[in-house]
C-alpha cells in the first residue's frame, strides 16, 4: 500500500480515503503512524506528518490555518507575519473563511475565524505544504480597515515604513470592492505619511475624492492625546513617529 500522504506535511483523510479498502483499514493505519511518532492528529479529519529529528510537525501556522476549514486562507495581521512585514508576532492565527466557525486551539496558538470582507486579492504559496493568503495589498488595505485587529495604529504606521512597494491600482481595487469612504480616508492618510513619494497624487486625489465630510477617529483611547490631520479630516492618537499629514 502507497504511503505517499506521509511526503505531505499536512493532510486531510478525505484525500487520502482512496488510499485503503476501507475507513477502518484507514483509521487503523493512522493510529499506528500516530503511535510511532510518524503523524499528528491536529483535528478530525486533519493530521499533520512529525519530524523524526526533532519530534516537531513539519507544518507551520500558516499552512494549519489554510488547512483547518475548506476554502480557508490567511489574513489581517498573520498575514503581514506570514510576508515578514510584522513587529510581534501574535499568539492568534487569522483565518477567513466563508462560513462562521469556533475558535481551535492547537499547540498554544488560537486559530480565530473570520468572514472575508471581499473574495479578491488571494495568493498561493508552495512551503512544506500549501499556504493561502491574501497579497500585500489586500493584506495592508484589511489591517487599516481593522486596526484592531492588527496591533493598533504604531503597529500599522511600522509596517508601512517597512514595505519596499505596493501596487497603488490594487490597493484602489479593494477599496472600491470594500465601498467604505471612510476607508479611503484612512489609506489615504496613512500612505500620505510613510509613502507620500512612492504613491502617485492621481492615487491621493482619488482617495481625497472619496473623504466623506464627517471626521474620521481612529483612536484607540478616545481620552488619549491626539491630533488631528486637516488634509484628510482624521483624528489620531499621538504616537512616536513623526507623521507628517
Amino acid at each position: 500500500m502507497s504511503e505517499l500522504f506521509l511526503s505531505q506535511c499536512i493532510f486531510r483523510t478525505k484525500d487520502i480515503e482512496n488510499l485503503f479498502p476501507s475507513q477502518r483499514s484507514m483509521q487503523s493505519k493512522l493510529k499506528t503512524l500516530i503511535e510511532k511518532g510518524r503523524v499528528a492528529k491536529i483535528k478530525n479529519g486533519l493530521y499533520a506528518t512529525i519530524n523524526p529529528i526533532t519530534g516537531a510537525i513539519f507544518a507551520n501556522r500558516y499552512e494549519i490555518g489554510t488547512s483547518l476549514v475548506e476554502g480557508g486562507y490567511v489574513g489581517y495581521h498573520s498575514a503581514l507575519e506570514f510576508f515578514g512585514y510584522s513587529n510581534q508576532m501574535f499568539s492568534q492565527v487569522q483565518i477567513f473563511c466563508d462560513k462562521r466557525n469556533i475558535s481551535f486551539f492547537h499547540n498554544g496558538l488560537d486559530y480565530r475565524f473570520y468572514l472575508p470582507p471581499i473574495n479578491d486579492g488571494i495568493v498561493e504559496f508552495e512551503q512544506n505544504g500549501l499556504v493561502r493568503v491574501t497579497n500585500l495589498e489586500r493584506t495592508v488595505v484589511d489591517c487599516v480597515d481593522r486596526l484592531d485587529l492588527c496591533g493598533g495604529l504604531e503597529e500599522i504606521v511600522g509596517v508601512l515604513e517597512s514595505i519596499n512597494y505596493l501596487d497603488e491600482e490594487k490597493v484602489l481595487t479593494y477599496l472600491k470592492k470594500y465601498g467604505k469612504k471612510c476607508l479611503y480616508q484612512k489609506i489615504g492618510f496613512l500612505l500620505s505619511i510613510t509613502k507620500r513619494d512612492e504613491f502617485s497624487q492621481k492615487f491621493f486625489d482619488e482617495c481625497k475624492l472619496n473623504v466623506p465630510s464627517r471626521l474620521c477617529d481612529i483612536r484607540e483611547n478616545k481620552n488619549a492625546p491626539h491630533s488631528h490631520s486637516k488634509e484628510w479630516n482624521l483624528a489620531y492618537s499621538d504616537i512616536s513617529i513623526d507623521l507628517k499629514g
